[in-house]
């Protein structure tokens, strides 16, 4: 292909210097009649009819996918994830959660539209409206109660102690079983 490019760059503006062409407009009229001349003199037919080529193995829609940038982002901790200075939190993942902290693929076509992955897995998104907070994680009362819920946990931890006929209260004093006699 290069070098049916680089044959075409050296003909053509030889051929449009002949002619006296310099403006684009003549030139785009110019170029049927040029290259049915250029395919009817240096044209060669193929050895075999035949189609060599193979089907293609994705569909339409995978294709795409892998003809685009591929950016791996970090989910942020407020569930969102920053691409182009843009904040993208994702949808139909309840508050999140689950993919708190995950690296996800972000696939940008040559259009501009972007596609998250996850896994292979394409992931529904929404784009915030510039200057939009994201959507906070949890509200005031429900952070406190968290909270309150750890320490209480936490304390409950640090004054346990075990009943006095617990197994490791008697540890010191292990007595062997007595032999048995056949």
């Amino acid at each position: 292909m290069e070098r049916a490019n680089q044959t075409l760059q050296d003909r053509l503006v030889k051929a449009l210097r002949l002619r006296e062409i310099s403006d684009i407009d003549a030139a785009n009229a110019f170029l049927p009649i040029f290259m049915a001349d250029d395919n009817a003199r240096f044209a060669i037919a193929p050895q075999s009819p035949q189609d060599a080529h193979r089907p293609g193995l994705h569909s339409p829609e995978e294709q795409a996918l892998i003809l685009c940038r591929h950016h791996a982002r970090k989910r942020s901790k407020n569930l969102c994830l920053p691409f182009k200075n843009r904040e993208y939190p994702l949808q139909g993942q309840g508050k999140g959660y689950r993919l708190r902290g995950a690296t996800l693929t972000v696939c940008e076509a040559f259009d501009g539209t972007i596609t998250l992955l996850h896994k292979g897995q394409a992931i529904p998104y929404r784009l915030l409206a510039e200057g939009e907070p994201p959507t906070p994680l949890d509200d005031e009362k429900s952070v406190h109660y968290r909270v309150d819920q750890a320490k209480a946990r936490q304390t409950a931890k640090l004054t346990y102690k075990p009943a006095p006929d617990h197994p490791w209260r008697g540890r010191g004093n292990i007595t062997p079983a007595p032999a048995q006699t056949p």
